[in-house]
């Protein structure tokens, strides 16, 4: 377990531990069935980003070979909590548990970072789930211009957006 102690890591030791560390999966920010409706949070699935647990070894080695022991990791709320209020993907939780005891098998510590830009996927960004923007009145289905929600994924493919 790492502290921190007059602005340094340390480790239970009170010695200075120096973390080298990478992002792990920018890929994470989308589901993985990225082929269905976009729009149904129900069928919406995290699970296997930023890669299958199934592979967690070939990288954690690669990642340990290269001299890192530290990892970013990005869950976004979509990711936990996408179906609705209180309800929780219990498969992507025990995906996320996976990889950090896999992690720890190879001596890597995990950031966890609770990521979000730009509120959500469907206002050009990525983090909070589609029912809060639909909680707090967007239509998403609106059909007049000028109430119409910018949806990047409505039609199942993403489309320019102005930046």
């Amino acid at each position: 377990m790492l502290t921190t102690k007059n602005g340094e890591f340390v480790d239970e030791h009170g010695r200075v531990v120096n973390l080298r560390g990478i992002n792990l999966g920018g890929s994470s920010k989308i589901p993985t069935n990225t082929t269905t409706n976009w729009l149904d949070a129900k069928t919406t699935t995290f699970v296997n980003r930023p890669f299958p647990i199934s592979e967690a070894s070939l990288h954690f080695e690669r990642i340990r070979a290269c001299g890192f022991t530290l990892i970013r990791f990005i869950v976004t709320w979509e990711a936990i909590e996408h179906e609705g209020p209180g309800i929780y993907d219990h498969e992507y939780i025990k995906y996320v548990r996976a990889i950090l005891e896999k992690a720890n098998e190879y001596n890597i510590q995990i950031y966890i970072d609770p990521h979000q830009d730009v509120w959500s996927r469907w206002t050009g960004g990525d983090g909070a789930p589609l029912w809060t923007l639909e909680k707090v009145g967007f239509d998403l289905y609106a059909k007049k211009p000028l109430v119409k929600v910018i949806v990047l994924q409505k039609e199942g493919k993403e489309r320019p957006f102005p930046r």
